[in-house]
């Protein structure tokens, strides 16, 4: 039998102002990800962004 993992994380990371947050905003269909504008390092990599679709899916922003 092959057994499914507890949930899948996913760690978006790059350069202050390429869109990090707007993109997880966007995946996720929500505002939960802080989008930065003008501002750096404003996004929390221990914050989980869990899918509302599958929530074994866990999201986290870098700064």
């Amino acid at each position: 039998l092959i057994s499914l993992p507890i949930s899948f994380r996913v760690l978006v990371i790059g350069k202050s102002g390429v869109g990090k947050s707007t993109l997880i905003n966007h995946t996720f269909g929500t505002k939960n990800a802080f989008v930065a504008h003008g501002c750096r390092g404003l996004a929390d990599i221990n914050k989980e962004l869990i899918s509302k679709q599958n929530n074994r899916f866990v999201l986290h922003d870098s700064k």
